[in-house]
């Protein structure tokens, strides 16, 4: 008898392991791969977007599309922050705008001009970095040119965010600090103190990665004056690697 269940004891613990082993496998093993999509309809409005979109039918693969796709839209309708439009349905509503623009004032040549450009920087097992570049025109002396990084988390496909990606954000920040007196002092011969206005060291609004280390990168606006144009380096991994919480290479 006792012989017995011990064989169906060791039997259900060998099922179980083998259930296991598979369910990490499959985690381990979801593919992610990309191809460009290209968006360019018909419209008043000149209008080009190239993405890179997950092939597969995957919940991962879906939710990071859906994160691309409403970025994307958001970028189109920036002043919508429901964040619910489909691109197609973003687009729609900005070339509505322009034909209303143009109904009201027939006389104007204004044209407005939206291109917005993604590509996957980096894909490890861990995270899939995609820079996201838009530029839009609807007027003025000049359009507005942001870069953004999306940084996905490869088990569920959502975003990380900094706190995710960085252990320590004060001896983070004292780094990115370092390096970006280095660019300033070099390329511009400016100090930091004019890129802050005066205050206190910040962080960009999102950092991104390649294979060569973690890309800093501030947007027009974001610090100093539109005229310094984007500020972007590059801190090389084994300098930045006591505080990440993954290791991308």
């Amino acid at each position: 008898m006792f012989n017995k269940n011990l064989s169906v004891m060791i039997k259900r613990l060998a099922f179980l392991s083998l259930f296991i082993l598979l369910v990490f496998s499959c985690e381990e093993d979801i593919a992610i791969t990309f191809k460009d999509t290209i968006v360019s309809p018909k419209t008043t409005a000149d209008i080009d977007i190239l993405y890179p979109k997950a092939k597969e039918n995957h919940t991962v693969a879906k939710q990071m599309n859906n994160e691309i796709e409403g970025y994307i839209a958001q970028q189109i309708n920036f002043k919508d922050t429901t964040n619910t439009l489909s691109i197609k349905e973003a687009i729609s509503k900005f070339d509505s705008q322009l034909n209303q623009f143009k109904a009201d004032f027939p006389e104007t040549p204004q044209e407005w001009e939206i291109s917005i450009e993604g590509e996957v920087l980096l894909q490890t097992p861990e995270i899939i970095c995609v820079g996201m570049s838009s530029y839009m025109y609807t007027g003025g002396a000049h359009g507005n040119d942001r870069i953004d990084f999306l940084n996905f988390d490869t088990k569920t496909g959502g975003l990380m965010t900094i706190t995710d990606l960085i252990t320590n954000i004060d001896g983070f920040s004292k780094l990115v600090e370092t390096h970006l007196k280095k660019e300033i002092e070099t390329n511009k011969n400016d100090t930091i103190e004019d890129y802050f206005f005066g205050q206190g060291f910040i962080l960009p609004e999102s950092i991104g990665f390649n294979d060569i280390g973690v890309i800093i990168l501030y947007n027009q606006y974001e610090i100093a004056s539109y005229a310094q144009g984007i500020t972007e380096f590059v801190i090389p991994y084994n300098e930045a690697e006591p505080f990440l919480t993954i290791m991308p290479l």
